[in-house]
């Protein structure tokens, strides 16, 4: 049982250094993120996580029981934090992992810390470090492969994303809310792309929507970046999960909105608005 238990100590130990390592790596993006959850002081969080991350690694590799009840107290902080951030609608990415898993925040990542908890669970039973016998290695490799599986299983069912397609946005001919600096009847169509800092496919779309507004002089780009400021603008447009891009017709009208990473698919979405310009 002691094998075992420093077994998962080490296994936890691992996930805790591998997620301060990467929000170091990429402080400016867990900055960014942990921003966008509406945290006081991020830049002082984008270090000071990491670093209590690594400070966790090394005490469950020395003194794995203690740790472990941090790691618990821990865990409970961040899924708190989650389960608030899916609540409230938040569109961004937990940083959790630096920009390593940059997709947005959803009970994926609750299911995750359940895992990680229950590890904690048992390296807490650890009397001290001690080295596992391959029994032990290989039962705690085996549980981690099989929720790591799990995991994955769940986030494709999801699609990757905070909500399955198609339960967020406006439906097509409602009407457009503003957006700062934004003017629809300028003659074309506006493209209002709907970014986070840390998620899968913005930079895509990003690119696809300036490259596009500036092929054709009908067409606008509006980004709309999440931050503080921003808030409310997702809100109003409904949504919740980025990249998101809405086509609004120059009478400020959507007329087609949906997920896009690429420029196949802003196209995609241009020409089943097509139909609807008036």
């Amino acid at each position: 049982m002691d094998e075992v238990a420093y077994a998962a100590a080490l296994a936890l130990a691992a996930v805790f250094a591998w997620a301060g390592v990467a929000k170091l790596a990429s402080r400016a993006a867990t900055e960014r993120a942990f921003r966008g959850l509406g945290l006081v002081a991020p830049r002082g969080l984008a270090v000071g996580v990491p670093v209590t991350e690594l400070g966790l690694a090394a005490g469950l590799v020395v003194a794995p029981a203690e740790a472990a009840i941090v790691a618990l107290a821990v865990l409970a902080g961040f899924t708190t934090l989650l389960l608030r951030s899916l609540g409230g609608g938040e569109a961004g990415g937990c940083g959790c992992f630096g920009t390593s898993r940059p997709a947005p925040v959803s009970g994926v990542d609750v299911a995750r810390n359940g895992l990680l908890a229950l590890a904690a669970v048992g390296a807490a039973f650890a009397s001290g470090p001690v080295v596992p016998g391959p029994g032990a290695a290989a039962g705690v490799a085996l549980a981690a492969a099989a929720g790591a599986a799990g995991l994955a299983a769940l986030r494709r069912r999801g699609g990757g994303a905070g909500l399955p397609a198609g339960t967020q946005g406006l439906p097509p001919g409602a009407a457009a809310p503003s957006v700062d600096g934004v003017r629809y009847d300028h003659g074309g169509r506006t493209l209002v792309a709907f970014l986070t800092p840390s998620c899968a496919g913005c930079d895509g779309l990003r690119v696809a929507v300036e490259e596009r507004a500036a092929a054709a002089g009908d067409i606008r780009a509006a980004l709309v970046e999440l931050d503080d400021s921003s808030r409310s603008t997702f809100g109003a447009f409904h949504v919740r999960s980025a990249p998101y891009l809405v086509v609004v017709d120059p009478s400020g009208r959507v007329v087609s909105a949906g997920r896009a990473t690429s420029a196949p698919e802003v196209e995609r979405l241009l020409d089943s608005s097509a139909g609807a310009q008036p």
